[in-house]
């Protein structure tokens, strides 16, 4: 068994954008795919780069197979693995994450492959994780390490058939599940 193994699966393509609800817009008009979870206001608390920060977030959720789509807009401006992207207006595909069982000893098999820790991110629901990056890769490429903790494969459980059956409405806001996380 390779180390890779140890990652679990890519699970997830992470997108930055300008505007949550406009990329919703596009991705259900231009590339069919829904429905749509749009969170907003995800306060992070995180250590980038050596230093604590809180990046707040508005994020949209979606899958195509067995693949979670998540679009993310940064709302403030936290140092973060996505601040200097929005900055230069550097829009589009941001990262891959990898869904593991133990995120612990898939970030050291990472880091013994030659990645290193740039992000580690402490979700709202006790939930983690984790962006490398890898020196012969570039400074834009990121890996991303996503704990597989019960609430996230809840969501995998609830999306992935919920896309799968999904049939787009051009009724406005049909299609799309918004959550404030401000108001609870």
């Amino acid at each position: 068994m390779s180390k890779q193994s140890n990652f679990g699966d890519i699970r997830q393509l992470g997108y930055l954008v300008e505007d949550v609800a406009s990329a919703v817009d596009s991705w259900m008009r231009h590339l069919q795919v829904g429905p749509w979870t749009i969170i907003k206001n995800v306060p992070l608390r995180c250590t980038y780069m050596g230093e604590e920060s809180a990046p707040m977030l508005d994020i949209a959720l979606s899958y195509r197979g067995d693949m979670q789509i998540e679009l993310i807009q940064q709302t403030n401006d936290a140092p973060s693995p996505y601040r200097k992207y929005v900055h230069q207006k550097q829009f589009g595909l941001h990262h891959t994450a990898y869904l593991c069982d133990d995120i612990n000893r898939s970030i050291n098999d990472a880091e013994a492959l030659g990645h290193h820790v740039v992000c580690d991110i402490n979700m709202p629901d006790g939930g983690r994780y984790v962006y490398t990056q890898i020196a012969s890769l570039g400074d834009d490429v990121f890996v991303e390490f996503l704990e597989a903790t019960p609430n996230m494969l809840r969501m995998f459980e609830y999306g992935v058939p919920a896309s799968r059956t999904w049939r787009s409405d051009k009724t406005p806001g049909a299609n799309v599940t918004v959550i404030d996380m401000a108001k609870r």
